[in-house]
């Protein structure tokens, strides 16, 4: 009799909704992208100069982690419109986590020449990320900067901008800064905890180094 209790099926959809719905969701998630493959493949394949599915194509393959393919299809889009900034944007992004710095550069200057805002100006923090990778400091905390007047909050800007003042040899200001990124992490909107949460970890440790 208990088993078929209003209550005791109230507290069971109320515990295991979340994982039912997070494994729906994540399946409804994957055949959405499967379907939006399928689509641009056909459209590139349908009209070989459309840039936007050349685009598209190559997020689907970035996001597979199949990157010659992904540098392929951004490729084919910027030589369909030299004006895809989207696509130079992604190559850079791509050259900079392979480490292919100057290519990464030529991408984002690029990027900056076409439209500095671009993706709510994150081009200026990943322009300070590649300057830190290749330890030109000063030009990492220039481009840092003009970013944090527009995204005063982002805690992966202030972690860079952190690093940046370790570089330039300035371990107070780098752990203030830190520990701003701490903060903007902790205040982050829910669906954005996750990704800070990251940022937040690094910025951590980076303060605890600096205190010893």
């Amino acid at each position: 009799g208990w088993l078929s209790s209003p209550f005791l099926l109230f507290f069971l959809f109320y515990y295991l909704r979340g994982e039912i719905g997070g494994a729906f969701g994540n399946l409804t998630a994957g055949l959405r992208r499967g379907q939006s493959f399928r689509r641009n493949l056909e459209a590139s394949a349908i009209n070989p100069h459309d840039a936007e599915a050349q685009y598209q194509l190559g997020l689907i393959y970035q996001q597979r982690r199949q990157f010659t393919e992904a540098i392929r299809r951004f490729q084919n889009a910027i030589a369909i419109d030299p004006r895809e900034t989207d696509a130079h944007f992604q190559l850079g992004r791509i050259a900079r986590d392979q480490g292919r710095l100057k290519d990464a550069l030529g991408h984002f200057q690029t990027v900056v020449n076409q439209d500095e805002r671009h993706c709510q100006s994150e081009i200026l923090r990943e322009l300070g990320a590649l300057y830190i990778e290749a330890r030109q400091y000063q030009y990492a905390l220039d481009e840092l900067l003009k970013y944090e007047e527009k995204r005063p909050y982002d805690a992966e800007g202030l972690f860079y901008h952190g690093q940046a003042l370790e570089g330039l040899g300035k371990p107070t200001e780098a752990r203030e800064v830190y520990e701003r990124a701490v903060e903007a992490a902790n205040q982050a909107p829910q669906y954005l905890r996750r990704a800070a949460g990251k940022w937040s970890r690094l910025a951590r440790k980076q303060t605890r180094k600096l205190t010893k």
